[in-house]
């Protein structure tokens, strides 16, 4: 798989996603946050699905295809890769110093360790939470990664 950036001037961003079956995926990225999605099976010219979502749309099935929804199990060689990885469901406890602050500025020092979702009782689930959400007391974070790199961004919670 081959993914391509571009800068769509005063629009905002394409991603242009090559698959091992020739087909490609294009996803356009508003600066209002409205996705476009168009599929070009078998290196076609022209599309033959298209998609649009809001915000929210996107980020649950983003959620969805990460895995935080479901996780299917996993088989032979990508099992042993998956050990060593964890997913867990963090708790912001009241009085934590990331309290009230974005979520960009929680972020450990130590890579590989990713907020997949925010859970916050009373409101939907917001799944690939943007880097200026503010943490709440209460708020539950669903996070993945190496298992060193999951605790040391518990740790900088505590």
């Amino acid at each position: 798989m081959r993914i391509e950036e571009s800068v769509l001037p005063g629009v905002g961003r394409k991603y242009t996603i090559h698959t091992r079956s020739n087909d490609r995926l294009v996803v356009v990225v508003h600066h209002s946050g409205r996705r476009e999605v168009y599929f070009y099976p078998d290196a076609q010219e022209d599309p033959t699905a298209t998609l649009e979502l809001s915000d929210e749309e996107a980020r649950e099935v983003g959620a969805i295809l990460s895995g935080v929804l479901f996780h299917p199990e996993a088989v032979g060689e990508v099992k042993t890769h998956l050990a060593r990885q964890t997913i867990e469901w963090i708790e912001i406890p009241a009085g934590a110093p990331c309290v009230g602050r974005p979520l960009s500025a929680c972020q450990p020092q130590v890579s590989g360790a990713h907020v997949l979702a925010v859970l916050r009782e009373g409101e939907a689930l917001l799944p690939n939470p943007p880097p200026d959400t503010r943490l709440e007391p209460g708020d539950t974070l669903v996070v993945a990664g190496p298992r060193e790199a999951v605790d040391a961004f518990k740790r900088s919670l505590q």
